[in-house]
């Protein structure tokens, strides 16, 4: 990833007065969507940076990242969860 690859947030400041619960939770689906799709895109990246994974369709994460890690350094096991 690049630094160009940031996800708009919105602070604080720049949050709309929503007219309803549903108008609230509507706006928090859309960012929520948003957030996953990115992680799904990086990870999609990620795979397609893996030699023994480019083009593979429907692969884990958990079977993703750790041939994305060198054997002399340690797999991340925290990330395994799914």
């Amino acid at each position: 990833m690049s630094d160009n690859d940031d996800i708009e947030v919105e602070s604080d400041e720049e949050q709309p007065r929503f007219q309803s619960a549903a108008d609230k939770r509507a706006h928090h689906n859309a960012l929520e969507r948003k957030r996953r799709d990115h992680i799904k895109d990086s990870f999609h990246s990620l795979r397609d940076s893996v030699p023994s994974l480019q083009g593979e369709k429907g692969t884990k994460m958990k079977l993703t990242l750790p041939p994305a890690f060198p054997e002399h350094l340690p797999f991340p096991t925290v990330f395994c969860h799914g």
